[in-house]
């Protein structure tokens, strides 16, 4: 059973702030990047800029440029009012219940696991996705692809050709999603098109992110603390304010790497390093820079810019109650035990 959380459940689940400073209403979202003006954000009652408030990427630019756009960084006009026809009528696709190739998926036969785990009622943002001049969210390497180390590419080649079809010998080999845990801080503020909600709550000295897909939760203090020596699933997060942006610096992640990753570019590792910038550059937009740095995973740091939009003050963060109960991962796992002793009795 779904039960609602409401903002006041969900700083009673943080714990550690006691109130919500008020926002400022949502407005039409200009392009990311520039503030169209002058423009002042709201600062909080003890001075610092105000992020508060649910925020998600409604995007349709994808993190890497496709093929079709290579060795382009912008659309052209044209371009531009084609994607826009294409979401607007996928939008109503998915409203109307449509699947596959009617709102943007591969069709059940092409894929019957991978891209629909979730069909368009999980899926509908509710309306058309924001489309851009951009070819892909990666601004750097200038190519718009995720500079993978040669072994790194190996194992993204391993992770996509064995995703729903295993083989499944221990409760290890279900990705990191599948097990309920977490997808990854690299993609916290941007993925999960079923559950891409961002809660940000401020109080003196800490700034608090709550996702809604797998509750996820970062607890970030502002008040100039070094980083910590102790190891974590989400790392160790240290913050900043440089004039009206907050700089995030995340290290100190558990390794990771032997776990099975959806996406291997997502992985946490030893040596994986973030730096996130946020900054609002109008009411309802939050221009969201992060930089990936893993010498286990890249040849080279990258570096991603996202526009995030604030959603309506009565927007509420939902729980996600992925496994209820956990059986899907016994049930996976007999199954597949059940597989392996018909193909030893057919012998």
């Amino acid at each position: 059973m779904r039960h609602r959380a409401t903002v006041g459940r969900a700083l009673t689940l943080i714990g550690i702030l006691g109130a919500l400073a008020s926002g400022c209403g949502a407005s039409s979202t200009p392009p990311a990047g520039g503030t169209g003006g002058a423009w002042t954000p709201p600062r909080t009652p003890w001075g610092d800029p105000d992020l508060q408030g649910v925020w998600r990427y409604e995007g349709a630019v994808a993190l890497e440029r496709p093929k079709e756009f290579e060795g382009r960084e912008l659309l052209t006009p044209e371009e531009i009012a084609e994607r826009d026809r294409i979401e607007k009528e996928q939008a109503a696709n998915r409203l109307a219940g449509l699947e596959g190739a009617a709102v943007g998926r591969r069709s059940i036969a092409e894929s019957p696991i991978r891209g629909n785990e979730y069909n368009s009622f999980w899926q509908d943002h509710g309306r058309p996705r924001q489309v851009s001049n951009r070819t892909s969210l990666i601004v750097d390497p200038r190519d718009g692809r995720l500079p993978y180390t040669a072994e790194a590419l190996k194992a993204e080649a391993r992770a996509q050709a064995r995703y729903g079809v295993g083989p499944y010998e221990s409760y290890l080999d279900p990705d990191t999603g599948e097990r309920c845990l977490t997808d990854g801080v690299t993609a916290l503020l941007w993925q999960g098109p079923n559950g891409g909600h961002n809660m940000i709550v401020q109080s003196p000295g800490y700034v608090t992110i709550l996702h809604e897909e797998y509750r996820d939760r970062r607890i970030i203090p502002v008040d100039g603390r070094p980083h910590g020596a102790v190891r974590q699933w989400f790392g160790d997060a240290v913050g900043r304010w440089e004039a009206d942006t907050l700089v995030v610096e995340t290290t100190n992640f558990l390794d990771r790497t032997n776990y099975e990753w959806a996406n291997i570019w997502t992985r946490a590792s030893e040596t994986l390093e973030l730096v996130e910038r946020f900054t609002r550059v109008s009411p309802d937009t939050i221009e969201y820079r992060i930089t990936v740095e893993d010498p286990a995973t890249f040849a080279r740091p990258w570096t991603a810019v996202v526009p995030i939009t604030k959603l309506p003050e009565e927007t509420q963060i939902y729980e996600y109650a992925c496994h209820e109960g956990n059986y899907a991962l016994p049930n996976l796992l007999s199954g597949a035990r059940a597989q392996a002793r018909s193909r030893t009795s057919s012998r």
